[in-house]
């Protein structure tokens, strides 16, 4: 991928890390697409739309979140190349010599190679190329077919043909993934459906939308009715904008992740608002000082607007996506692990462990979707200690190939998950197995016990959480206060506004030694987890309580016929061997 290549190549040539590099590296690309924006603008007579357009696309809070410092990701060009190609194919249709539309249609060919070697979703070039299609052939009067042709031809060439028959492909997987699938429980032969969890694809109502993309619902209502008036007024100038302008329009149907795109498109309808008005002007013969003044003020308004309604993007700090000692924990993997080790774990980290750890994982960001996923889940949501044992040896064993095997020849998902949970397919195998516990993964659990829990029959799980308490105070002997709760751990009581909520048994892990205590037949659980002087306290529902990641990550609490505790540095990280063997 170019931002590999890139990203290597920089910090090689400043002989430093890549991680210095990728702590930079995204802000700075990420304010590009404004120089494509105000030309394409600039040509079509509309200055203030391009720089209405430029300024809210990089003030709005999340392309500020998804381009900034520590996120080293492709959103930070994703509008830089569409808005290059269209700036260029604009030229192809408003030049006047032959050669030079040929020069610019094999820029936005290159452009659009350049896309996809950066993004590598060959269907956005069929869309864009499918756009500029159908506007050589109805906007484009002065030339017939055998003189258009060769323009087209030119742009196909650069863009690279084999690329062009792939986005066919592509592009359905994106509708399917982001559009249809989105709304569906379940997909992958009836497993559930992990784009659920994942926060990019997301669905968010119209008015969170607003505030992330445009600031509030005023002026995102505002931009987006200026944005259709453009389109139906100059609809032969900005056709070639529709690519970009439609994949933000999927932020109101599919995922928030979209919204990005949408945010210029909002800027760019409130400036071309002002440029009517500067263009009315004109028709009342005013001075070409007064018009420029005008212009100047519109500028100046608009820029105090989209500072002033966008101030959470400025109080936006960016964070690493890991913490040092998470880091440290998981370059510590390869002298904990022979090299030929496979890691079980959730799947958001997948992908830093193969680059810090040297070490493969069965699921990370880019094959998350895989019905392996499901089975991750079950294992860290069961409380029997076999069950998760079978599922980890079953998966090494048959692997999503075998997963797919066995769905074509007819088997559904319930009974594929009975074999492996009864150990149908649990073998010994050569690689040794890891399975990583990691304190990301509390507030990820609600997720991952709801996918691991999951009900064929229903389409559901259970969503229990783990509630890790904190900022908790001593009001005096065996009283706590944690924010809105009291914890009364003499009479066994959770107190919430004046609400009384049992508990039934209280939890001590300290040290080597685990301490229980009963209260009631029914009602929550509540753990303290001693670490040095500190304590971390939990508090939970039964069945979180019986999970495999409750009583192996934070009790440390596990069955030594199938698992062995290899390192111990919870909260951040917890490691334990998976034997081979049966238990």
């Amino acid at each position: 991928p170019m931002e590999s290549w890139l990203g290597a190549e920089i910090a090689r040539l400043k002989k430093t890390h890549i991680e210095n590099v990728a702590l930079w590296l995204s802000p700075l690309l990420g304010v590009l697409f404004v120089l494509p924006l105000v030309l394409f603008f600039w040509e079509l007579s509309l200055p203030v739309s391009g720089f209405s357009g430029a300024l809210l696309g990089v003030v709005s809070l999340l392309y500020l979140v998804r381009t900034s410092l520590c996120r080293f990701d492709t959103d930070s060009l994703n509008l830089f190349f569409p808005f290059v190609a269209a700036y260029f194919f604009l030229k192809t249709l408003t030049s006047s010599g032959s050669r030079e539309k040929f020069v610019y249609a094999a820029l936005g060919g290159i452009s659009l190679n350049l896309f996809n070697w950066w993004y590598a979703h060959p269907g956005l070039m069929i869309v864009i190329l499918s756009i500029y299609a159908a506007g050589l052939f109805f906007f484009d009067r002065e030339n017939n077919w055998k003189q258009k042709f060769p323009y087209f031809l030119t742009i196909l060439i650069f863009s690279n043909p084999i690329f062009v028959f792939n986005g066919v492909f592509n592009i359905i997987g994106l509708v399917k993934t982001y559009l249809i699938n989105y709304f569906k429980p379940a997909v992958g032969g009836g497993f559930p459906n992990v784009f659920m969890s994942i926060s990019e694809a997301k669905h968010f109502d119209i008015t969170k939308i607003a505030r992330l993309s445009a600031g509030n619902i005023v002026v995102f209502g505002i931009g987006f009715a200026g944005a259709l008036l453009l389109f139906l007024k100059k609809f032969k100038e900005t056709f070639l904008l529709l690519p970009v302008f439609l994949i933000g329009i999927m932020a109101l149907k599919g995922g928030n992740r979209f919204a990005m795109y949408l945010s210029p498109f909002i800027g760019i309808g409130i400036g071309y608002l002002f440029d009517l008005l500067i263009s009315y002007l004109r028709t009342k013969n005013i001075t070409h000082f007064k018009i420029y003044a005008v212009r100047f003020l519109s500028i100046f308004l608009l820029t105090g607007i989209f500072v002033y309604i966008n101030k959470p993007s400025f109080a936006f700090v960016a964070k690493p996506k890991i913490t040092p000692e998470l880091e440290r924990d998981f370059i510590k993997l390869e002298t904990l692990t022979p090299e030929n080790s496979w890691i079980w774990t959730w799947w958001d980290y997948g992908t830093a462990i193969q680059y810090l750890a040297g070490r493969a994982v069965f699921h990370d960001g880019q094959s998350q979707g895989s019905p392996k996923t499901y089975f991750v889940a079950t294992s860290f949501s069961t409380s029997e200690p076999a069950v998760a044992h079978n599922v980890i040896l079953g998966i090494s064993n048959i692997g999503v190939k075998g997963i797919n095997k066995l769905l074509k020849e007819g088997k559904k998902p319930e009974e594929i998950r009975n074999l492996i949970f009864s150990g149908a397919f649990s073998k010994p195998i050569n690689n040794p197995v890891y399975w990583t516990f990691t304190g990301d993964e509390i507030g990820k659990f609600a997720w991952i016990n709801y996918f691991g829990t999951w009900n064929f029959d229903l389409k559901k799980g259970m969503k229990f959480p783990i509630y890790q308490l904190s900022g908790c105070r001593s009001l005096k002997s065996n009283l706590l206060v944690c924010g809105g709760l009291i914890i009364d751990l003499d009479k066994g009581k959770v107190l919430q506004n004046r609400r009384s909520i049992p508990l039934k048994k209280l939890v001590i892990r300290n040290g080597n030694k685990l301490m229980e205590k009963e209260y009631h037949s029914k009602g929550l659980y509540f753990e303290i987890v001693k670490k040095g002087r500190k304590s971390h306290l939990f508090l939970m529902a039964e069945q979180p309580y019986r999970s495999m990641f409750n009583q192996m990550y934070i009790l440390r609490n596990f069955d030594t016929g199938y698992f062995e505790l290899v390192y111990n540095d919870f909260p951040t990280m917890v490691l334990y061997k998976v034997k081979s063997g049966s238990g």
